[in-house]
């Protein structure tokens, strides 16, 4: 997203500065006007001037990208982000291209990241938040169908013989896809114990 924060004698000024610096027409633009300004003693002495901020029109997934798109091309990644859906507070892209390997990074740790630093500046540039899911070549979604797979696999076993199951440590991001899994599962329920790496979830008999 194009912004600037400019200062003129008056708004039609900085706003005619700051549309020739950004390269863009009025009309593609919204405008807050930070300060108003003073008029000088006599038009000359002791004014201030005036602040505008202007900031380009766009949608947050087209930010979102725009923004994803830099990091990888900073990164010097063969890759191309591309909007695969937007909501009102959620934004999902996704990567295509030749480096998916270390977009990915071990055991997803590069896209998290990703998303880290996505979602953090699309909520500043919008001033809410938004939370921007990130997949390259599939790995979020077959990541999280083999999560689910485990995850009704496990429950199976301890609706049938009625003893608890501890899963793996995992994230909380991969505990709260199993949570999500099994929370209309009928015969058991989940919970989480244990601290940092080693947190793990915990599937029970429903009493």
């Amino acid at each position: 997203m194009k912004k600037i924060k400019i200062k003129g004698k008056s708004v039609e000024e900085a706003k005619g500065h700051g549309l020739k610096i950004l390269g863009l027409k009025e009309e593609d633009v919204d405008l807050a006007i930070i300060t108003e300004g003073k008029p000088g003693v006599l038009g000359m002495f002791g004014g201030e001037e005036c602040e505008v901020e202007i900031r380009q029109k766009i949608s947050a997934a087209a930010d979102a990208k725009e923004i994803l798109q830099e990091i990888l091309n900073r990164l010097a990644l063969v890759a191309v982000a591309e909007i695969v859906s937007e909501e009102e507070n959620s934004v999902a892209l996704d990567v295509k291209g030749e480096d998916l390997g270390k977009i990915i990074g071990k055991d997803g740790a590069m896209l998290s990241s990703l998303q880290l630093i996505v979602s953090s500046i699309i909520s500043r540039d919008f001033s809410r938040k938004i939370y921007v899911n990130i997949d390259a070549g599939g790995y979020r979604s077959n990541h999280e169908q083999a999560l689910c797979r485990l995850a009704k696999e496990a429950a199976k076993d301890v609706a049938s013989s009625g003893i608890e199951k501890a899963l793996p440590p995992m994230s909380a991001a991969d505990r709260r896809i199993i949570h999500m899994a099994l929370k209309e599962e009928e015969g058991v329920t989940t919970y989480s114990e244990g601290e940092r790496e080693g947190r793990r979830l915990i599937i029970t008999p429903k009493k």
